[in-house]
């Protein structure tokens, strides 16, 4: 069969061979990378690591003999990136595989009967899987820098399966249309195609990427299908085995519900729909091509190229790879569907194996106990938003009064009534919107580098998390406000938005949820929470102070600060950890997180006035806009040869509120003679060995004791990535 080719002449890659083109229905054409044996030979290294490790045996996630996802799905992809960045997508599939529940079928969980015991299995494999990831993501970036960029797709892939997991579950949509569109909106392979840029040099405006905007939709719509035709088996498999009710949120059965077939005759008429998407996709490409112009047909005809290759090399990857494998051939398994079944035969577990799992193994009832979902064990958990309270208060409204007299209906007396708790949805309305912004999460992922120290129990960590997360998004609602900046990632700060009273009252309601959570932990973390939102205010309170009394502070007393406004998120983080920790309870991390903070802040006042991407995305040159006084310009002002001139501009600017771009060009040019820049990155490389240091003398301390792990690669990767240019400030730009 001729199948249709890709607009641009491929480089790098050759046709599938035949032998993996049975059963093959698109007529696009696929193609494999020619250097598909290096993804191959790292991504077998990396699973060995993962096993070596004490990983589970799972279907290896990659086509054998043939090539890995990027081999297949990128095949044009720059031949140099391909390995790394094909080893780190193979771990992308594992991790998928755990977040999805597949590890709980794992026989190592046959013994785990108690809820503590299964939560502290699925613990361990979450932080092998943060461990191995992050060690992964170093290597990477030893080798290229410029990797960060997919490090960021990768983490904000991880994002989407935590974030939006289950939102879709239970859902019935009356139409396939009204599916697709849902699923595009939570769908997290989206991040796989940020990859694209990075992996083969394009560099369009957003104007282009506008207009290709309707041929990535279909690409999406194309990849969505894919995925609900091979992976059916194994869904329905995970749906019963997790004792969820219903069916799979899936196109392939939907298919079966709306139109009573079997499951054969709905994989047929998905097929159908895959190919009308197809011929829709086919006629755009083209007519894209034509429209855009000369000078952009070749770059416009390569994305589109690789668009068609990712869809294609799905295909072959879902349904030649073992991860699919039970579409082929189902065993012996009793709960996979069969190709006549329809929905009202589909297999069930019985009764006397409900307490098995598919492959006779300790079942977990509910969502596997990881980042994504989290076993209580019973406890009631808050959604975030503290609307179980609201719950509770609907529940007292139902309650009889002390005497027995029915309630007095709210809406014939609302005077009259009883007292409920308020809703605080509007409340958070500026929190939500601050925490939907582009993130690289350091924080969380510092408290998951510790807990692999530590070891605290899953509910204890989601509620250390929560604080630290809200803590930190109250500060940047009252930070903006304080130093009237109108940007925050390059969208408009919470009070440019809600006003600065609703986001004052949001940030200090904040503070009391925080205070709720840490309640919940035992007293000692209330003092530690306390003590640290103590130090966090008065480090941000002399922060304060020398920009309103335009005061320059000393190098030490602007440590000093650095240790209160930013170190202590992360000490606060730590000593909670410690407080709930199951092991290594007496080991003093504080001087290591607080070395940490200084980093932190200091590489963000370099990046504040020595990154373009950094300056438009928060304002250009915000800090010296603000009054504040950075890293670098004390440095300078304790420059005697040049401080007189930064003086007078610095008091020009608290006078009329602002500075020019030329006087801000000036001041630029004046610490560029006092060499504040090269200071600071002097300051930064000292402070980055110094971590170095720490870290292993803490490694060498628990390697007395005996334990295991050798490295903290978490946080060595934490350190690697704020070494680099932030890929998430240089997105907004493009």
């Amino acid at each position: 069969m001729a199948y249709i080719p890709a607009p641009s002449p491929p480089k790098h890659s050759r046709p599938v061979p035949e032998e993996y083109l049975k059963d093959y229905f698109p007529t696009l054409e696929a193609r494999v990378s020619c250097r598909a044996d290096d993804e191959l030979r790292e991504t077998s290294g990396m699973y060995e690591d993962w096993l070596r490790r004490g990983g589970y045996e799972c279907t290896v996630p990659w086509v054998p003999n043939l090539g890995g996802i990027i081999a297949l799905a990128m095949p044009e992809t720059d031949p140099e990136k391909m390995a790394d960045v094909g080893a780190a997508s193979s771990f992308g599939f594992l991790e998928d595989s755990f977040y999805d529940g597949d590890a709980f079928s794992f026989p190592e969980f046959a013994d785990k009967t108690e809820p503590e015991a299964r939560d502290l299995l699925a613990k361990k494999y979450q932080n092998l899987i943060n461990q191995l990831k992050s060690k992964i993501f170093c290597e990477m970036l030893e080798k290229d820098s410029n990797q960060n960029r997919y490090v960021q797709a990768y983490e904000e892939w991880v994002k989407a399966c935590t974030e939006r997991a289950g939102n879709l579950d239970g859902v019935e949509f009356d139409t396939l249309e009204e599916y697709m569109e849902q699923r595009l909106d939570h769908i997290g392979a989206s991040c796989f195609w940020n990859m694209m840029p990075h992996l083969h040099g394009f560099n369009f405006t957003k104007e282009d990427y506008r207009k290709l905007n309707c041929a990535e939709i279909l690409a999406y719509q194309l990849c969505i299908l894919t995925n609900d035709l091979y992976s059916a088996e194994n869904e329905w498999i995970a749906q019963v085995g997790m004792d969820k009710p219903g069916i799979p949120t899936s196109s392939l059965y939907i298919i079966m519900r709306l139109h009573d077939v079997s499951l054969g005759e709905a994989k047929e008429v998905l097929k159908r729909k895959w190919l009308d998407i197809e011929s829709s996709f086919i006629k755009v490409r083209e007519r894209l091509i034509t429209e855009c112009g000369p000078h952009l047909a070749l770059e416009y005809a390569r994305y589109l190229s690789c668009l068609q290759y990712a869809v294609a090399g799905l295909v072959i990857f879902s349904k030649e790879g073992p991860r699919y494998a039970l579409h082929k051939d189902p065993g012996n398994n009793p709960l996979c569907p069969r190709q006549e079944h329809k929905i009202k035969d589909l297999p069930r577990k019985t009764q006397s194996s409900s307490k098995n799992g598919a492959n006779g193994t300790s079942h977990i009832n509910g969502a596997p106990a990881t980042g994504a979902h989290s076993l209580t064990n019973g406890h009631a958990v808050e959604n975030g938003h503290g609307h179980s309270e609201l719950q509770n208060a609907r529940g007292e409204l139902a309650a009889k009064t002390a005497n027995g007299m029915p309630e007095i209906r709210a809406d014939k007396a609302p005077w009259l009534s009883k007292y409920t708790k308020l809703s605080d949805e509007v409340n958070l309305e500026p929190y939500d919107y601050i925490k939907s912004m582009p993130s690289k999460s350091i924080r969380n992922v510092a408290i998951d580098a510790l807990d692999i120290w530590y070891m605290v129990p899953q509910r204890s960590l989601e509620i250390v998390k929560n604080i630290i997360g809200m803590l930190h998004t109250s500060s940047l609602i009252i930070d903006d406000i304080e130093d009237c900046s109108e940007l925050r990632r390059g969208q408009p700060s919470a009070h440019m938005v809600f006003g600065i009273p609703q986001s004052i009252n949001t940030a200090n309601y904040l503070f009391v949820k925080c205070l709720f959570e840490a309640q919940k932990l035992s007293p000692s973390a209330v003092a530690i929470f306390e003590d640290e939102l103590r130090n966090l205010h008065i480090g941000q309170g002399l922060d304060l102070h020398w920009t309103f009394h335009q005061e320059c502070p000393s190098e030490v007393e602007y440590i000093q600060m650095i240790d209160g406004k930013t170190g202590g998120l992360f000490r606060m983080a730590s000593r909670l950890m410690r407080d709930q920790a199951t092991q290594n309870k007496d080991l003093e991390v504080e001087d290591l997180l607080t070395l940490i903070g200084r980093f932190f802040q200091i590489r963000d006042d370099h990046q504040n006035l020595g990154s373009v991407d950094y300056a438009r995305a928060k304002g250009s040159l915000s800090d010296l806009d603000e009054g504040k006084y950075s890293f670098m310009l004390i440095h300078a002002l304790n420059n005697q040869k040049h401080n007189h001139q930064l003086k007078s501009l610095l008091q020009l600017r608290s006078q009329k509120g602002f500075l020019t771009e030329e006087q801000k060009d000036l001041i630029m040019k004046v610490m560029g003679r006092s060499n504040s820049m090269e200071y600071t990155a002097m300051v930064l490389k000292e402070i980055s060995m110094e971590v170095e240091v720490k870290l292993g003398y803490i490694e060498a301390q628990l390697a007395e004791r005996g334990f295991k792990e050798d490295k903290n690669w978490m946080i060595r990767a934490i350190m690697t990535r704020l070494k680099l240019p932030d890929p998430i400030t240089e997105s907004l730009m493009k």
